[in-house]
């Protein structure tokens, strides 16, 4: 199990520390960065450790993803709290490495003014379609094979275009608290937001699939190709 564990630190460093280290480097006169570059480096850090680490722990690589499989039954409880531990480790560590570099305070998401409710609902609808798609993909048989990383990257590209200006986009407690915890003041005042919203859009979404997923015989406790390493949780313990 060790080896899980490490794949998602690894893996949630990965896609902590692209878009904190985009946004620090954002600041330098050579960077012609914005919301467009943050989105497509989100998405592709995500779809590189997803191929990179899926068939090691089945990439949740996001605490909100690991709680929505295991409400849906498709990912044993036993194994969630060292999950959570690692995933949020591997962002802090990602924020702390870009810290080190480049300096602190970069890539901490703080709704936009006035919106905080507004902020909530997005966070919970962006995760929503996230989770919807990863649970698609990863946990039902008629799905093919290949299509996950990509699937999943795309959907992390379009929720950080939409929600960027509302919320920055995180669908990710891991991938706020360590930038919220560098720059400290309303970025740590406002990290409930990006707790609540992301776990319940996370929640809904895993319970809805499961609902209309249809026969059991499309499903599989364990996913496709991509996601073999929850079969092995399961089976070797």
């Amino acid at each position: 199990m060790r080896q899980r564990y490490v794949a998602e630190f690894i893996g949630t460093f990965g896609i902590v520390f692209a878009p904190v280290a985009l946004s620090a480097t954002g600041t330098l006169p050579s960077s012609d960065s914005g919301l467009m570059a943050s989105a497509w480096v989100s998405g592709l850090s995500v779809l590189a450790m997803i191929y990179a680490l899926g068939h090691i722990s089945a990439a949740h690589f996001n605490p909100a993803v690991t709680l929505g499989f295991a409400i849906a039954c498709r990912f044993p409880w036993r194994y969630v709290l060292p999950y959570l531990a690692a995933e949020f480790l591997g962002g802090i560590t990602a924020a702390a490495v870009v810290a080190l570099l480049l300096g602190g305070g970069y890539g901490a998401h703080i709704p936009a003014s006035g919106l905080v409710a507004a902020a909530v609902g997005t966070e919970a609808v962006l995760t929503f379609f996230l989770m919807l798609v990863i649970i698609s993909v990863a946990t039902d048989k008629r799905v093919a094979g290949a299509v996950p990383g990509l699937a999943i990257g795309l959907t992390v590209v379009f929720d950080v275009l939409i929600g960027g200006p509302v919320s920055g986009g995180s669908m990710n407690p891991a991938r706020s608290l360590g930038p919220a915890l560098f720059a400290g003041g309303a970025a740590i005042a406002n990290y409930w937001i990006y707790v609540v919203g992301p776990i319940l859009g996370a929640l809904v979404a895993a319970r809805l699939y499961e609902a209309i997923r249809g026969s059991e015989k499309h499903a599989q406790g364990a996913p496709n190709d991509l996601y073999q390493a929850l079969h092995d949780i399961e089976v070797k313990g």
